[in-house]
């Protein structure tokens, strides 16, 4: 196995302990041992290490980094280590810029309909910015609330 410290990372899990840093609702999900995933090098207080993601989990705008920074799959590092079928999978991503919807986990999969709701419902302006807009002065409708005032009176 070789070491090339390049900031990303392809690799079989060895345990099921790492947790998926993917997009949710897989972000959190336990990465089988055995699995296909991919890691990208992160700096915690002076301290290196990975943070995986199930290869299904890799996204457009990470692919499009990767390219960035190197010319072929095959330079990732951990690439020479993996198997033929997951080389090809990983070629054929990187040539498309996105992974295979068969290679997507069932934990990143969202529950049937929910693609179609919108992520969140836009905010109400307050009454205040609301009041503002109309040209109302919005101090005259509501009064300041009056802040607790220290033990200590000064005379």
């Amino acid at each position: 196995m070789s070491e090339k410290t390049t900031g990303y990372r392809l690799e079989y899990a060895p345990s099921a302990r790492a947790k998926c840093k993917g997009p949710k609702p897989c972000s959190g999900t336990a990465i089988g041992k055995g699995d296909l995933r991919f890691g990208t090098l992160i700096d915690m207080r002076g301290a290196q290490s990975f943070v995986w993601r199930h290869w299904g989990c890799v996204t457009p705008k990470i692919i499009e980094n990767v390219k960035k920074k190197f010319e072929d799959a095959s330079e990732l590092d951990g690439f020479e280590d993996l198997r033929e079928p997951d080389r090809a999978r990983v070629v054929k991503a990187w040539q498309e810029g996105h992974v295979a919807d068969e290679d997507i986990p069932e934990s990143a999969r969202k529950p049937e309909g929910e693609e179609d709701k919108p992520k969140k419902a836009p905010r109400k302006a307050s009454k205040k910015k609301a009041d503002q807009s109309d040209g109302e002065d919005a101090e005259e409708e509501k009064p300041k609330k009056s802040r607790a005032r220290s033990s200590k009176v000064s005379y």
